[in-house]
């Protein structure tokens, strides 16, 4: 990322891994307050995270949060949704959106909405990005999008509905230079007199990215336009 200085991008955790020393009680001494402040970081760290991964698995993490797209709301849209509970909406400025854009590969759209999962147990992020009008067919929009992004290795392109609008869908693998496994990637978008609107969801892995996916069928049945 060099020198951008956006909160758009920030997908990137860091994840410290804290070494504790094993600590020999004193006589008569309690074991847990004579332990070294590394260890018990790390254990609070470790606690932390469990708590995080149980939020996310608790009904309320799949509950109805807030809605975003329509004015006035955290991130304005060609079209609204709903987005699960504990997840943290956040629209882009217009230079933080075209940023995103060059940072992700992607020209035929810019960013306008990113969704942390973080606050729900989860590493990764529903993104929004949005077009001006156009007379593409959402099927149309998507390849596109996805023949912008760099190593894309398997496409699989699908008609639906988001909410009462017809969309298409795709189901995508790209290849890391960090990692041995594709990397799954989903996007769903749809067309009005607006704009298109490309609601995609990626993850720090396939792990993450199955755990998110209930908040992305969530957006994807909600969608309605925004008048």
């Amino acid at each position: 990322m060099g020198k951008y200085k956006w909160g758009a991008v920030s997908a990137v955790l860091t994840i410290g891994v804290l070494a504790g020393c094993s600590a020999t009680p004193e006589k008569g001494g309690d074991t847990a307050k004579n332990a070294s402040p590394s260890a018990s970081a790390a254990a609070s760290a470790n606690a932390a995270k469990k708590d995080d991964k149980a939020a996310a698995g608790s009904p309320d993490a799949w509950k109805k949060g807030t809605r975003v797209g329509a004015a006035g709301s955290l991130c304005e849209l060609p079209v609204s949704f709903d987005v699960a509970k504990m997840w943290q909406p956040k629209g882009l400025k217009p230079e933080d959106g075209k940023l995103l854009g060059e940072f992700m590969g992607h020209k035929s759209a810019r960013g306008a909405c990113e969704i942390d999962a973080k606050p729900a147990g989860n590493i990764g992020f529903i993104r929004v990005w949005t077009t001006d009008p156009t007379k593409k067919s959402p099927r149309e929009v998507l390849e596109e999008f996805t023949g912008e992004q760099p190593r894309v290795v398997k496409k699989e392109f699908s008609d639906t509905k988001a909410g009462e609008l017809p969309a298409a869908e795709v189901s995508y693998t790209t290849k890391s230079p960090l990692k041995d496994e594709p990397q799954q990637e989903r996007a769903f978008a749809v067309v009005t007199p607006k704009g298109a609107t490309v609601v995609h969801l990626g993850g720090f892995d396939n792990t993450e990215h199955k755990e998110m996916l209930p908040a992305y069928e969530m957006a994807k049945k909600s969608v309605a336009p925004v008048s």
